[in-house]
């Protein structure tokens, strides 16, 4: 009698019932798995992460549906249709959120740590979300159209506009007040205010912005290049109800670019030099400010 070896174990009786088991079995384990999948209660697991990133963040979320998926993140849980109402953010709606579970030792403290992906008509998110007393972002946003952030300029007759691209360190906590650091770059902004002739666009602009405690915008640096005017600005922005326009307190450095408002700078009662550039204080609210000329070489 020959003795069964690997080379003809397959030719075996015993050697062909087991290639059914081992066919089989990862089968039935998959199919395991996608029945629990299917009839897992999500809708309740959706329930509860809108409930807790509510507690952590004072806003009101609704998910219209929640799903697990494989997706260039990895595993995720997949939310479609999820609104998000918050303070500081008004209203914001997204067509896509992905969120994943993220090992930190945040997780002893009770306050989880989540990779988020989320596509909105407002922005595109990617980055880790801490949630807690304060919950905190850290991460990429891009796509960002500056109209549609509130920005609380309802009052104010200064408007900006265009597409941003940021790197956000930022806390949120449940009186809506953001802190935080930003820096962003734009290649397509453009402001416009009733005390100037025309909005005035931007080839490129970049900078870094600071969020208070006491809810002032401090403008660390901000450089803007552009065919009408280009230079670079700082100071702060005070916050101000829905209903007034901000209060400011900045320093730009400036110049006139275009050769043919740099005719119009003398009218301006401000002291410009034969190139165009200018060093001045803006002080006053933001949809009147007080302009006052500065030595070149002033510094706060």
């Amino acid at each position: 009698m020959s003795p069964v070896t690997e080379s003809n174990v397959s030719s075996t009786p015993r050697g062909r019932s087991m290639l059914p088991t081992l066919v089989a079995a990862p089968i039935a384990i998959l199919l395991i798995l996608v029945f629990v999948a299917i009839l897992f209660p999500w809708d309740s697991v959706a329930r509860r992460i809108s409930h807790e990133i509510a507690t952590a963040t004072g806003s009101k979320i609704s998910i219209g549906n929640l799903r697990p998926s494989l997706s260039a993140r990895g595993l995720v849980l997949a939310a479609d249709d999820v609104m998000i109402e918050h303070p500081a953010v008004d209203r914001v709606h997204f067509t896509t959120l992905e969120i994943a579970p993220r090992f930190s030792t945040s997780w002893f403290g009770a306050e989880p740590t989540l990779r988020v992906w989320a596509d909105s008509g407002l922005a595109l998110i990617d980055g880790k979300l801490r949630l807690g007393s304060s919950s905190t972002f850290v991460g990429h946003v891009s796509r960002v159209q500056i109209e549609e952030l509130p920005l609380r300029l309802d009052a104010s007759r200064f408007g900006i506009f265009g597409h941003i691209e940021a790197d956000a360190d930022v806390a949120l906590d449940p009186r809506g007040i953001l802190t935080g650091r930003i820096e962003f770059e734009s290649h397509d902004l453009m402001i416009q205010s009733d005390r100037l002739p025309l909005a005035i666009p931007f080839t490129h602009a970049a900078g870094v912005v600071e969020m208070l405690p006491n809810g002032t915008t401090r403008i660390v640096s901000f450089e803007f290049d552009g065919h009408v005017l280009k230079g670079e600005l700082s100071g702060e922005i005070a916050m101000a109800h829905h209903s007034q326009s901000p209060p400011i307190d900045l320093e730009t450095t400036l110049q006139v670019v275009d050769p043919g408002l740099r005719a119009l700078v003398p009218s301006t009662g401000i002291s410009f030099s034969r190139d165009g550039k200018a060093r001045l204080r803006l002080t006053g609210t933001l949809d009147a400010p007080e302009l006052s000329s500065l030595p070149a070489d002033a510094r706060r």
